[in-house]
């Protein structure tokens, strides 16, 4: 069997780890696939905080915004390095081996981008079960993959999260 590329973004919520279960349990992926697992932390903020000078701000009066933006920055990669450890060492209990790494930028964008210049075969995402509305004012990105990608893109709708039998 050839080995599959694949992209598995994961926000290491609830909903996303019993996405993840659910992947293994509909055996969706193989131990000979080639899986990257991908948290997204949003850099926007930076962008703007660097817009504004705040970086330089440091030793001003303003130091203390920049330093505990750097503080809860700082918290998110740590969190997140470790949430992918956790996960990493989930998906090997189970014989799948996954490699770890933290993309920065907007997710639906950066999904994209890294997907395109990974050759990856088969994208796969969780969906957040938006409404229509909610959807229209904070973007899905599922949505923006499946528009955007040429590769395959699997979204697991909230409904199949529960593993539970109705």
């Amino acid at each position: 069997m050839v080995s599959r590329r694949i992209l598995i973004g994961y926000d290491h919520s609830k909903a996303s780890n019993t996405a993840m279960e659910w992947i293994i349990e509909k055996r969706i992926v193989y131990p000979e696939d080639d899986i990257t697992l991908a948290i997204i932390v949003n850099d926007d903020a930076i962008a703007v905080e660097g817009a504004f000078g705040l970086e330089s701000a440091i030793a001003g009066p303003s130091g203390w915004l920049a330093d505990d933006y750097v503080e809860r920055i700082s918290k998110v990669e740590k969190d997140s390095t470790e949430a992918l450890k956790a996960v990493v060492k989930w998906f090997a209990s189970k014989g799948i081996t996954v490699t770890p790494r933290i993309l920065s930028g907007e997710p639906g964008e950066t999904l994209k981008d890294f997907a395109e210049a990974n050759n990856i075969d088969l994208v796969i995402v969780g969906s957040r079960g938006l409404g229509f509305f909610k959807r229209q004012l904070v973007g899905s990105v599922s949505d923006y993959l499946i528009h955007h990608l040429n590769c395959s893109v699997l979204v697991i709708k909230d409904d199949h999260y529960s593993t539970e039998k109705k």
